[in-house]
């Protein structure tokens, strides 16, 4: 369903700045994915779909392995993310990637700059959640691997940023906390289970989930600020309390 937005433009007279009224609905593709998230989620299929030729270790050359990290073996924290362990794994992290990924990917903007702070916001959120694994588990021999903590980081930004004008939304509004809490409830009920019962898949990282949640929840914004992503003005009040034009 086609979004409405409101658009700002400049009265040609006296240069000053005055509201339209919003855009009608027009006809949009049916699939409009920005080519970040389709590179992410290509790389996820793809480099499942080379792993028969790895060989029936590979879990164990690749995957996080918490003893190994803690004795300096950190290249797990990065390899662990492109290693599944079956096509419904690395189906739903593709299919999750594709849903959530696009608002920061629309926010950081498709050319060869907001390809790499995408991948690079991906890799980070993916790094801290298997750093965050690694710490609640220190003791664990059991090799994490996915791209699920990468993709929670996705979900995270996608949760401050999924509304209608794109714009960063501040942690205590209602729809953010909402969302937070559903995402929670999710994953505690996982962890009771012993498995997710959308997908049927046992031994799933709640916890790297959960920590990967929380980096995309509150370093979106950092994100945005540390790289100078120009942020969105809106040609109204705050729609969650703030001021005119502005972004939390």
């Amino acid at each position: 369903m086609p979004i409405l937005k409101k658009r700002l433009r400049f009265d040609n007279h006296d240069s000053a700045m005055t509201e339209s009224f919003p855009a009608q609905p027009r006809d949009e593709p049916a699939f409009n994915v920005p080519g970040p998230v389709l590179l992410i989620v290509g790389v996820i299929l793809g480099l499942y779909a080379v792993q028969s030729w790895i060989g029936p270790d590979w879990p164990q050359r690749f995957g996080l392995i918490p003893v190994r990290l803690w004795r300096g073996d950190v290249l797990g924290l990065v390899t662990s993310m492109g290693v599944h362990g079956e096509w419904m794994h690395a189906g739903s992290n593709a299919v999750a990637a594709l849903a959530f990924g696009a608002p920061l990917a629309r926010r950081l903007g498709t050319d060869a700059r907001g390809y790499a702070l995408f991948l690079g916001f991906f890799l980070v959120c993916g790094v801290v959640s298997g750093l965050g694994y690694a710490l609640i588990n220190p003791e664990s021999r059991i090799p994490l691997i996915g791209a699920s903590g990468a993709v929670f980081g996705l979900i995270g930004a996608a949760t401050r940023l999924m509304n209608p004008w794109g714009v960063l939304e501040p942690l205590g509004s209602p729809r953010v906390i909402g969302m937070t809490g559903a995402w929670i409830g999710v994953n505690v009920l996982v962890a009771l289970l012993g498995f997710d019962p959308s997908t049927g898949l046992r031994g799933i990282a709640w916890e790297a989930h959960l920590v990967g949640l929380a980096c995309g929840l509150l370093g979106v914004g950092a994100w945005l600020r540390l790289w100078r992503i120009a942020p969105v003005r809106i040609p109204a009040p705050g729609p969650w309390g703030g001021p005119p034009t502005s972004e939390h």
